[in-house]
């Protein structure tokens, strides 16, 4: 299926914007495979389905879109060098599952909480804005939280929340990850919704985590990252 992102394209052009996403490929169960593109690439969207709908994320497939994109990105002002790919790994927690334990110390985090956070996530505005945080505790600081990306109210009843983790660097191979993403999971579940949690492929830890937590890959994406010259 072709979708076009119309709303993307007028408000990177407009404001010169530093970033532009012109394509972005999704496989779901529910969708199947999803290609969104910018308008002014909606023939390369056509042919892309028409040549790769079966192999979409191929290393074939992903090197076309690359050159094709390169060979027009240039005159917008995203030149070559400046474009990179994240193919992603999705993961959700199945249906009538229950999540795990969090670890002691675990707990759902309130604003001030930043106060003794020590991740790069900014808890206090992360609840502001009504997302989801659960962190975990030790020696009195926050080493290790999930955040959701949205708030549960700007999401239909059944639909998809997702999730992101950090744990600094000191705290890590203690299981505060999987304890963080589990209670996390706990909560996104008890608002209705799906918990889903997505790494690069590359990331095998983050893989690690996700299926430690109870999580099963139930699709992938990748998206087409291009930043202006000299920005």
């Amino acid at each position: 299926m072709l979708q076009l992102d119309r709303e993307g394209e007028e408000f990177v052009f407009e404001n010169e914007w530093d970033i532009l996403i012109p394509v972005e490929l999704c496989t779901t169960p529910e969708s199947g495979l999803v290609v969104t593109v910018i308008p002014r690439l909606k023939k390369l969207g056509k042919r892309f389905l028409a040549d790769f709908s079966d192999r979409p994320f191929s290393r074939e497939a992903l090197e076309w879109l690359r050159n094709e994109i390169g060979a027009v990105s240039a005159d917008w002002g995203y030149p070559v060098d400046r474009h990179s790919v994240r193919h992603c790994r999705i993961f959700r927690f199945p249906a009538r599952e229950t999540p795990r334990a969090p670890l002691p110390g675990g707990r759902a985090l309130r604003d001030v909480d930043e106060e003794i956070n020590e991740t790069t996530f900014d808890i206090a505005e992360s609840v502001s804005d009504g997302r989801l945080c659960f962190g975990q505790e030790d020696g009195g600081r926050i080493v290790s939280v999930a955040v959701t990306h949205a708030s549960p109210d700007e999401r239909e009843p059944g639909g998809t929340l997702e999730i992101g983790v950090e744990t600094i660097p000191r705290a890590r191979r203690r299981g505060y990850a999987v304890s963080c993403l589990s209670g996390l999971t706990e909560t996104i579940l008890s608002n209705g919704l799906v918990p889903e949690y997505r790494c690069t492929c590359s990331n095998a830890a983050s893989a690690k985590v996700a299926r430690a937590a109870g999580y099963v890959q139930i699709g992938e994406a990748c998206s087409f990252v291009l930043r202006r010259a000299g920005r």
